[in-house]
């Protein structure tokens, strides 16, 4: 049973502020019943069925991720390759303007594999337009390091065969 919480009133006996407590466990299904005071000063009984709300969630976050899934088939797979030599411990990141490549931050963009002869890659897919993107090396104390210049542009078809993008030239900016 629920403790009904304290609720101040006005001088007219109207609740001046609204409360809802809700109590569930983790892995039980329940109806809670919860108390909310309303502004005539009498509180109404609310029915919560917490399985049918997760069952809801869970129905709908399927239902994303089956779209995600239907739009990926469609977009066009492309594989960067930037040959370079860099320090122990320092890694390539490509940063774009479309979620794949982070929304230009570098901390969510996806790192490039290194590969034998000093070749670091990235495969992925990316939505058709055109794709903006700058190599950025990360260093050992976590900094970015982005290359100069404007942004790299490259525009990507919808649907369609692979496409290899190679990333060569990088300078950074003087010190």
């Amino acid at each position: 049973m629920l403790a009904q919480p304290r609720v101040p009133r006005n001088a007219k006996g109207v609740a001046s502020m609204s409360r809802v407590a809700i109590r569930c466990r983790a892995g039980h299904a329940a109806v809670t019943t919860v108390r909310v005071p309303v502004a005539l000063a009498s509180e109404a009984p609310i029915e919560l069925d917490v399985d049918a709300l997760y069952k809801r969630a869970e129905a709908r976050a399927k239902a994303l991720i089956q779209l995600e899934e239907q739009e990926m088939a469609d977009r066009t797979k492309v594989k960067i390759v930037l040959p370079c030599k860099i320090g122990l411990g320092e890694s390539w990141k490509i940063v774009g303007k479309c979620p794949e490549l982070g929304n230009m931050k570098p901390e969510v963009a996806p790192y490039m594999t290194w590969n034998q002869g000093d070749i670091w890659t990235l495969e992925l897919k990316v939505r058709p337009g055109i794709l903006s993107y700058k190599a950025v090396l990360r260093k050992p104390d976590g900094q970015y390091l982005w290359e100069d210049g404007p942004e790299r542009t490259f525009e990507m078809p919808y649907g369609g065969p692979a496409k290899e993008l190679q990333v060569t030239g990088i300078k950074f900016p003087p010190f």
